[in-house]
């Protein structure tokens, strides 16, 4: 029985993903699969690794049997890691994609736990998973994301420069927040105020932008992308979510980790991104899906931290001086970034207790194991069960990511 062989991913055509050929996802997919064919057309926004029940992996070479139905037949594959701390669920705790971003996502939140059973008891339409989704976004390219709630000082300079903030929340309201720093209540009142009230005060900030009538630093920090956004999102409400939630801007490599209940959009550019295996998403701007407004101001933890604070930074190895790892402080997943020079002759993967799933972003070369070897080439998704030993041998530079479970 093979213990490390190729799988394929689902692919997801959200209208916010990138088109034809300029989607990273896209190329990905053609690479690995010779019948996959792009549209020039067709946005290409995720690609899927993982056993989810809305986009299984599937094996290939077993009839594209779902790498689900695998694993419940071959339930040592996962590990201990796995089978201990995650006994109620018989595939993998972890999903693993990539997202090529066009245009802004929703400004969201993931539940918690408690959260989550919670609404997905009372609106399995809405939210159709009882698990909590913290995770953890790689840049690939540039890649630009609103993450966290900004320090106070910097939403109190927004509110007091651009004043039709204070008309669409409430003038009294707002007055109070200088002072006291209620960020909930001021924040409730923006994400729920009247569309006859802010769609007018929205305009009126895109002209005063144009016009150039903010001058400060921070305000002009954030210029372009607002005006960006305003024209993908006309009259929204999350357009000015950009003045209470950090701007970051990643270069390949960076990371940023998003926990339970911290709000967050991307906005545009390619990454890696792992998380628990849950679809669960409280949505409340830039989007024309569902909006549950109330739920998520309810449960945003308000915890206020400048950009550089919302950034996830890497463990080096010191005894591998190819890896990066990201593992945030969840037991349900962890990634390495490899990068092999196009010189190695052969690279021992770690060998992990819990199954792993191996991407390749860049190059190409063979992985060999007990019974056999993988040609690996860009778009390649590898499983390796619980316990494999693999070594890689790159015909030219290799970047791969793995996504395991740290347990």
């Amino acid at each position: 029985m093979d213990l490390v062989f190729k799988i394929r991913g689902v692919i997801k055509n959200y209208e916010w993903g990138k088109l034809g050929v300029n989607s990273m996802v896209a190329v990905l997919q053609r690479s690995a699969d010779d019948n996959f064919k792009i549209m020039d057309d067709l946005p290409y926004s995720e690609l899927w690794l993982g056993t989810h029940d809305s986009g299984p992996a599937t094996i290939p070479h077993l009839a594209n049997k779902k790498l689900l139905d695998w694993l419940q037949m071959n339930p040592l594959s996962l590990g201990e890691n796995i089978s201990k701390e995650f006994a109620s669920s018989a595939g993998l705790p972890f999903l693993f994609k990539v997202l090529s971003v066009n245009k802004a996502l929703s400004i969201q939140v993931h539940p918690d736990k408690q959260t989550a059973s919670k609404l997905h008891k009372e609106f399995p339409q809405h939210y159709p998973d009882d698990n909590h989704k913290p995770e953890l976004a790689i840049a690939l390219t540039n890649f630009k994301a609103l993450c966290g709630f900004r320090p106070l000082n910097e939403i109190k300079a927004f509110l007091q420069e651009i004043t039709e903030l204070q008309k669409i929340i409430n003038v009294d309201l707002v007055k109070s927040f200088l002072e006291k720093g209620d960020l909930r209540s001021v924040f409730t009142a923006l994400m729920t105020s009247s569309s006859s009230v802010y769609e007018a005060q929205i305009l009126q900030i895109i002209e005063n932008f144009k016009c150039n009538k903010y001058t400060s630093d921070l305000s002009m920090s954030v210029k372009d992308i607002f005006l960006q956004i305003c024209e993908q999102y006309p009259s929204d409400i999350g357009c000015v979510c950009i003045f209470f939630l950090n701007y970051v801007k990643l270069k390949s490599g960076e990371a940023i980790f998003l926990a339970a209940n911290e709000p967050h959009a991307y906005l545009s550019g390619d990454c890696i991104e792992c998380m628990a295996c849950s679809d669960n998403v409280v949505r409340a701007g830039l989007t024309p899906k569902f909006r549950d407004v109330q739920t998520l101001c309810s449960i945003l933890t308000y915890i206020c931290k400048s950009a550089e604070e919302n950034m996830f930074v890497p463990q080096k190895d010191v005894n591998d001086p190819f890896v990066l790892t990201y593992a945030p402080p969840v037991k349900e997943f962890a990634i390495d970034s490899i990068t092999l020079p196009s010189d190695t002759i052969e690279y021992k993967l770690k060998t992990f207790q819990s199954a792993s799933i191996l991407l390749i972003i860049k190059g190409s070369g063979v992985s060999c194991y007990e019974k056999g070897e993988v040609n690996l080439n860009i778009g390649c998704a590898l499983f390796i069960s619980a316990n494999c030993d693999v070594i890689v041998k790159p015909s030219e530079e290799l970047l791969m990511f793995r996504a395991y479970c740290l347990g």
